[in-house]
């Protein structure tokens, strides 16, 4: 016995430097990457709020952050940590994202190998999990630290949940939730976390009643205890709690930002059709994951597709249910997919894509134990089909770490990743909506506009390319067409305090100062924290005499944001022209 728990530590040293080195050699041109043009820029290089310091002040600030649509403090103190260490140096944000990974493939492995004893297999989900070119968004996209964070504390809850069951005890709990409450802070997908526990007390811990011809299928079994359903539910009622108060936050800021579509701009038979078709969109994407993109533009889902998609789920669910004892690791991988999917599928809908390869970093892991430990099975007595499936298993990896591979490289630049998009959906409004935004950057004036008509074409309903477009005309000297285009995005999007903005801007410098003061004030009533809306709302009063209403607004900006240059350089010239005043002398 001894000697087996040896030889296991050396297999688990190994897998573990195995994985290590597929990370490493896969994601190590990440560090020469640059950030990209969206959401990087409301997370990182744009977002004022982790750029302060880290003090006790900024800290407390993130839980009242709601500008992303999202709650997520421990995220954004990630954030305010890296900007600390590497500010606009790109390559250290996603150095971070990659540790993460590393980090979440070894736990991952480590967990499955501590319920299950079973040292390979383990290995092979976790290798899976490792290279998938699926995952590569959530790891090279320096945004999605939410994804990568939060599953860190995912996969350490449940090591602790798994230390809890070998020797319960509240002391072990506390931690359990303690990690719970980390996970939720990272990102709320950590809310069908307390399910998966429940399907894990059935396999692999074997704590449940309903299976006794489990107790001899693994070396662990048994030894968790068994429990009626009744106390395993009410165990995990502190974690449900936790759950329903992340699930009111996650409402309440996606309605901070307006960011929830409705029904009327998204139907729900439409949503319906959408969930059910991008369940089977998943379950292909895992074993053909050639047509990746980073934003999936919604489409509606025909009955047909929606037809076939659902008796495909059904299949499946029917077989794992008709098999549930004989064959438990399908019933557990598959509602681990199935049901970790539920707060991204689509019924609740917050932002405008159909479907996201992010979403699938952890749901994807109960497919992957369905395949390894189905293979596992499927060959226990046969050597010869043991050789075909691992072999099969080899190849596999190596695809897998290819196309990976190819995908990673294609997340350089803004451009080239949204270059990749329209390539494969001629129809994606968003990648035009942000190439137009990288050649407006970059000087590329013309190409701006046609990727914005383009946008326009695609979505009449984008109300960002109609407001950026405007930006441009602009620069181009076309005021007129410019705040014709403004108009038009606040017409979609009554809530787009960006195009209310660009309207006061507009106003302000042909000196229109009253109507720049009603624009500014309607963006600022949309977006409490609009620093530049502040700035120009306080020169614009202080350019019509009323200095004093000028010099509140300004301080309001650096109560938001202390560091703001010209908050601090408006207020000193706004306080000098009060004292000018009250000495007669302006």
């Amino acid at each position: 016995m001894l000697f087996e728990k040896k030889e296991n530590q050396k297999k688990s040293i190994v897998v573990i430097l195995i994985l290590a080195a597929f990370i490493l050699v896969l994601y190590w041109p990440v560090q020469h990457y640059e950030f990209i043009s969206y959401d990087d820029q409301l997370y990182i290089y744009d977002n004022f709020r982790i750029q302060n310091g880290i003090s006790l002040e900024s800290i407390r600030k993130t839980f009242y952050d709601f500008h992303t649509g999202h709650w997520h403090p421990l995220t954004m103190m990630s954030h305010m940590l890296d900007w600390q260490m590497f500010g606009l140096r790109a390559g250290g944000h996603h150095w971070s994202n990659v540790i993460f990974h590393l980090l979440n493939s070894v736990m991952l492995f480590v967990l499955l190998r501590s319920m299950t004893g079973a040292v390979w297999r383990s290995a092979f989900v976790a290798v899976l999990f490792a290279v998938h070119p699926m995952n590569v968004e959530s790891v090279a996209w320096i945004a999605e630290r939410k994804n990568v964070l939060s599953t860190f504390f995912w996969i350490l809850t449940m090591l602790l949940y798994v230390a809890y069951v070998r020797n319960p005890g509240w002391k072990r709990y506390v931690w359990v939730c303690v990690s719970f409450v980390l996970g939720l802070l990272s990102k709320p997908m950590l809310v069908t976390l307390p399910f998966v526990l429940l399907l894990m007390d059935y396999w692999p811990l074997n704590r449940t009643f309903f299976n006794p011809a489990m107790e001899a299928q693994s070396p662990f079994a048994g030894w968790a205890g068994k429990r009626k359903t009744s106390f395993l539910i009410a165990e995990k009622i502190p974690l449900f709690a936790l759950t329903a108060l992340s699930i009111y936050m996650t409402i309440y800021a996606s309605e901070y930002t307006q960011n929830a579509q409705d029904f009327a701009s998204w139907p729900f038979m439409d949503r319906l059709f959408n969930v059910v078709f991008s369940y089977v969109a998943y379950i292909k994407k895992m074993f053909w994951p050639v047509d990746l993109s980073v934003f999936y533009p919604f489409s509606r889902t025909t009955f047909s597709q929606f037809s076939i998609s659902i008796l495909v789920l059904l299949a499946i669910t029917f077989f794992v249910l008709l098999y549930v004892k004989k064959i438990p690791y399908c019933f557990v991988g598959w509602f681990w997919f199935a049901g970790t999917l539920v707060p991204v599928i689509g019924i609740y809908q917050v932002g405008l894509q159909a479907m996201a390869d992010r979403y699938a970093y952890v749901p994807f892991i109960g497919l992957f134990i369905v395949i390894v430990w189905g293979a596992n099975h499927l060959a226990a007595d046969k050597l010869f089909l043991r050789k075909i499936f691992l072999t099969a298993f080899a190849l596999a990896v190596f695809l897998l770490a290819s196309t990976a591979s190819h995908r990673i490289g294609q997340w350089t630049d803004t451009e080239t990743i949204f270059q990749d998009a329209v390539k494969k959906d001629l129809n994606n409004y968003i990648a035009y909506q942000a190439l137009g935004q990288e050649m407006g950057k970059k000087g590329r004036y013309q190409e701006a506009l046609s990727f914005y008509e383009k946008a326009i074409s695609a979505n009449p309903m984008c109300w960002q390319a109609f407001n950026n477009k405007g930006l441009i005309l602009k620069i181009m000297g076309r005021r007129r067409e410019a705040s014709e285009s403004f108009q038009q995005a606040t017409k979609i999007y009554p809530h787009a305090a960006e195009a209310y903005h660009n309207l006061g801007v507009l106003c302000f410098e042909e000196k229109k100062f009253n109507e720049a003061v009603r624009y500014f004030s309607k963006s600022i009533q949309i977006k409490p924290e609009f620093i530049e809306s502040y700035n120009y709302l306080g020169v614009a009063l202080v350019q019509n005499g009323r200095v004093e209403e000028g010099i509140q607004y300004f301080r309001r900006a650096l109560k938001i944001s202390p560091g703001d240059k010209n908050a601090q350089t408006n207020l000193k010239i706004a306080s000098q022209l009060q004292a000018k005043k009250q000495d007669g002398d302006y």
